[in-house]
């Protein structure tokens, strides 16, 4: 029986306080410190420890905003003891950064929490400590679902999405952008603008504009092997910029509009049985919603605030949900591990969840990969391979597009790119929608 490992990996990033703002956006100098074995009796073998490290090492070097180095263990201990120090993680740090003349240092913990013969997945549970100064520091929690199968490549895979974190934790210390929560629009990071719209009755929904641009629609490389048909051929869209919300319509924001709560919703299903609430509460998502439905939700929207309130077309979605111009190419939205972004069957525990639970993507924009599945304006359709201009999909058809997979979904179902239909006056616990406004 193959044993069933389940690591958690402790990152430790002390921060040199001195990095200049016009350094912000250059390259900065990350050292992969040596990987700690905890592990109260159970030990992981130097092979794994180095392949880790190593896979740390190229991650961050393969990222356009880092260049990173593995440091030489017995010369940093040369160094430490040369200069009559105590051996400690704050005196590694010192001894690395003036040696190596690096701006940050990753220290790496191993823990087996548990071992055993299992046929289940794998789950492999990072947690990330981000330290600024010495009382404060940030912390990112992710998981890896491993097939039992591939075991051999939970330190490759958990050593990238470490990596991954610690560059969303750098950028954000490094930056100073504002926020705010009034209406009208306001800068993001200098790049992205937002509102919220509160259409009279405080609904409180953060609108996120999206730059117009061309991409690649479809199943693209990272995608993967498990592309279905129906997302291809992979084909160049170019849209204008609109606004998206920046998260599915919750309860609350549903009532507010619509009237009708979850139960008045579930009781329309026309079903022989009662169906289950799979979450309750303001902040949840609205699901139990046909596609007319969520189109008349928008139109109210639409004649109280005077704006165009639509539901997104699916090239919008995908634009959107791969992080628009700002896309780093992930599998998912927002990662290329679909635990650190989605709820899905592997960890939903078969109900939904609260919105914004979950790591937003590039646009910040969140559960655009699992929750519920998300209504799309469009007809479903087979794809052409020709360039499209604000494309609106197929003329006609027998089911609107949904996307995003859901919390009661494989992992793969979760994909940018997966397409999904239902009848448009289907209502289900696993179906809501976000809206879009077009300026």
């Amino acid at each position: 029986m193959r044993n069933n490992w389940y690591l958690v990996f402790l990152c430790v990033a002390m921060f040199v306080p001195y990095i200049a703002t016009a350094q912000m956006f250059e390259k900065q100098k990350v050292a992969v410190w040596e990987v700690f074995d905890n592990n109260y009796g159970a030990t992981v073998n130097s092979a794994t420890k180095i392949e880790i490290k190593a896979k740390m090492t190229d991650a961050l070097t393969r990222s356009r905003n880092y260049d990173a180095l593995e440091c030489n263990t017995d010369d940093v201990k040369q160094y430490i003891t040369a200069k009559g120090w105590q051996m400690s993680p704050k005196n590694i740090a010192r001894a690395v950064r003036e040696k190596y003349g690096v701006n940050y240092v990753i220290f790496t913990e191993i823990k087996i929490l548990e071992r055993g013969a299992s046929q289940d997945r794998h789950k492999v549970h990072i947690t990330s400590e981000f330290y600024m100064t010495e009382i404060q520091k940030s912390e990112r929690m992710a998981y890896v679902d491993m097939i039992s199968g591939d075991s051999n490549l939970i330190p490759i895979k958990a050593a990238e999405l470490i990596s991954d974190l610690l560059q969303e934790n750098i950028s954000a210390s490094s930056s100073s952008s504002s926020s705010g929560s009034s209406s009208g629009y306001q800068s993001v990071s200098n790049v992205n603008q937002y509102y919220v719209e509160n259409a009279g009755c405080g609904l409180n929904m953060k609108m996120i504009y999206v730059e117009g641009g061309t991409f690649q629609m479809g199943a693209t490389p990272e995608q993967g092997s498990h592309a279905a048909s129906d997302d291809r051929p992979v084909h160049s869209v170019t849209l204008d910029g609109y606004y998206i919300a920046e998260c599915e319509v919750t309860q609350e924001q549903w009532q507010k509009i619509m009237g009708t709560t979850i139960y008045q919703q579930r009781d329309k299903a026309n079903t022989m049985w009662t169906r289950a609430i799979e979450g309750n509460g303001p902040n949840y998502p609205m699901y139990f919603v046909s596609w007319h439905e969520a189109q008349k939700f928008c139109g109210i929207l639409s004649e109280i605030t005077g704006k165009t309130y639509m539901l997104p077309t699916e090239a919008q979605w995908e634009y959107a949900a791969r992080g628009g111009n700002k896309s780093k190419g992930y599998k998912y939205s927002g990662s290329a591990y679909v635990e650190a972004v989605a709820w899905y069957d592997s960890n939903s525990g078969e109900t939904s969840h609260p919105v914004k639970g979950k790591r937003a993507n590039e646009l910040g924009l969140y559960d655009m990969s699992g929750n519920v599945y998300e209504w799309c304006y469009d007809w479903k359709g087979a794809y052409s391979s020709s360039s499209q201009s604000n494309p609106t999909g197929a003329s006609l058809g027998e089911n609107r597009v949904m996307r995003g997979g859901c919390w009661c979904a494989i992992a793969d179902f979760c994909r940018v790119s997966f397409r999904d239909a239902y009848d448009p006056p289907y209502r289900e616990s696993i179906i809501g929608f976000r809206v879009v406004c077009i300026p």
